[in-house]
This record gives structure tokens, sequence and C-alpha cells, in this order.
């Protein structure tokens, strides 16, 4: 794998060619993706092969949130969760929506997006994410300059996946719910998974996203990926510095959200384990897409080893095995 950063790109694409495969400093704002949207008759691409999400997670000591909004063309989907540590409630809550989105939906990160109960805007540089459902969620959050943008080849006529990754974002979050009880957090716990592009028609991922303290108290955050987006998704963040990690390998056995996963990186660099305290699942079937995965979320405890030296860690995070058609 290449461990090189390229220096910031401003623009994905210009007319009919993108930016060279690989993985760029910070977002790439500009996603312009109309070129290939329009290929197709009836503007095609755009609803059976572009997809695009906005995924917030936070993994705090008090609790673990999550809120996104997925524009995957056929059909449009959006949910919520959350989960506190101190009296293990876990409530969520989401929604599936045909054509949920326009033909000239073409979403940068800082685009406005909404879909029933849920959206997700940026004022002044920062984001604004609330769900008004059966519980109230809001989360404010500042997106600074310290992510990567993978741009990643797909397969057949299908040209690149984009995605934008962040971590240990300064958020607040406030959550009522249904008047019963209220959660709240604030801190560097924030993450976001922006992606737009075309990705396989039948995609598979295992992913680990966490945040959490090292034994001298560095932050400590790490966004992996494998079997997807060429493994070019795999980052850890020491204090803020941005370190490129090899090819992941994940071990878990069924039952998925009561057994530990076992997850490290061939470079040696990161060893750890993820125990459940619980898990999201879906298994949807909308005729053109479906989508089964199992997330469980909990606490971590690992080990990572730079330059030679080894130093343990805590976290609190989530996991994920996905098996898309889409």
């Amino acid at each position: 794998m290449n461990n090189m950063i390229h220096p910031k790109s401003p623009v994905l694409c210009s007319n009919e060619t993108h930016i060279p495969f690989g993985i760029y400093d910070d977002l790439i704002a500009d996603v312009d993706t109309s070129y290939w949207d329009k290929k197709g008759l009836f503007s095609k691409n755009r609803r059976t092969e572009r997809k695009a999400w906005i995924f917030f997670g936070v993994f705090s000591p008090e609790l673990i949130a999550g809120l996104a909004i997925v524009d995957a063309g056929v059909v449009a989907t959006a949910f919520s969760y959350f989960y506190s540590f101190k009296d293990g409630i876990f409530e969520e809550d989401k929604i599936t929506v045909p054509f949920g989105f326009g033909n000239d939906f073409n979403p940068n990160l800082n685009s406005e997006w909404k879909l029933g109960n849920y959206s997700i805007k940026t004022v002044n540089g920062k984001m604004h994410l609330q769900y008004l459902g059966k519980y109230k969620m809001y989360i404010e959050a500042e997106n600074n300059t310290a992510g990567f943008s993978t741009v990643a080849p797909s397969e057949g006529s299908r040209p690149f996946n984009f995605t934008y990754k962040n971590m240990a974002l300064p958020v607040k979050v406030q959550i009522n719910n249904g008047g019963v009880s209220t959660y709240a957090t604030s801190g560097k716990y924030g993450n976001i998974d922006f992606t737009k592009g075309y990705p396989p028609r039948e995609t598979i991922w295992n992913w680990l996203s966490f945040v959490g303290i090292t034994a001298s108290e560095k932050t400590i955050a790490v966004n992996l990926v494998d079997r997807f987006n060429a493994n070019m998704e795999n980052i850890l963040w020491l204090n803020g510095e941005k370190i490129v990690l090899s090819d992941a390998v994940f071990t878990m056995q069924d039952p998925m959200d009561k057994t530990d996963w076992i997850i490290e990186t061939k470079d040696g660099i990161l060893k750890c384990h993820l125990t459940p305290r619980g898990a999201r699942r879906e298994n949807l079937n909308a005729v053109l897409m479906k989508s089964n995965f199992i997330q469980p979320f909990g606490t971590l405890d690992g080990t990572i080893t730079i330059d030679g030296k080894e130093e343990a860690f805590t976290a609190i995070g989530v996991a994920e095995d996905h098996h898309a058609l889409w």
C-alpha cells in the first residue's frame, strides 16, 4: 500500500477526469460528480450507481451516538441511535424513502441534507445535526483540518469512490429521550464519514472506528476498513497527527454482538479488541438495494507500537460487518 498522504486538492473532478487514486490531506471540498451522473439515460448513473452519505458518530465516556443521512439513488435512508453507559439505555430510529432526494442533488459536505425528521447543515463553519422524532438529538461539531480524503478505484465502468474521514472533533451533544431522561456530552469525541461516489454493485466491508486515550494521556483515534476502498482508509490519529496504517485483520465470531472482536494491522502498529455493549443491525431489502449489517459498539483496549515503543490505550467505538447490494 502507498503510505503517502498527498497534499490537499481543491477539486475531485475536472470535466471527464478525476484526480489520481490515493490519500489526500484534509477535505476535498468540491466533489461535483455531474459529468458521471448524467452519462446514463435519464440520469441513470445518479440513481443506480452513485451513492452519497454523511455519518456522524460520537464516542464518549458518557454515551455513544450516531446520526446518518444516506442518498442511495433509488432510495434514501436515515438513522439515529444512542447508548448511555450510565443506565444501559439504547434507542434508535430510522426511515427509508424511495427517491428521497431529487435528480439534481449533488452534495458537498456543507450542503444541506434533510430527510424526514433528520437534518444536517453547516453554519459559520459548524456542523449542526439533529433528529426530532421519538426522542430529540442535537449535535454541534467543529470540523478542523486534521482529516483526510481518499479517492479509491471501483469496478467495471464505475469510475471511483470518494471518502472523507475526520476523528476526535470537538462536539456538543444533547439528547432528550421523550421527556423521560436527558443525556449530554462534550469534548473531542466526534467522528465524521462523508462518502460520495460509485462503489461496486456488491460491496462488503469490515470497519472499526474509535476515540480514546493512551497510557501517557495522548488522544488516540483510529479509522480502519478492510475489503473496501482499496484499504486506503486506515489512519491513526495520535494527538492530531495522522499515521497511515497497513491492511487490517478482523477476527470475530457469532454472535458478533456478544463476543469480542480482535482487530490488528499487519504492520504491527495496532492491536486491540472490542468488547460489545450492544449493537445496531439492519436487514434492508428495497428491491434494487439490499443492506445487511451488524454494528457492535462498546469499549476497546489494546496497544500501539510506534518507532519500536509500545503503549497501551483504552477507547470507545464501533465495529461493523456489512454486505450491501446497490
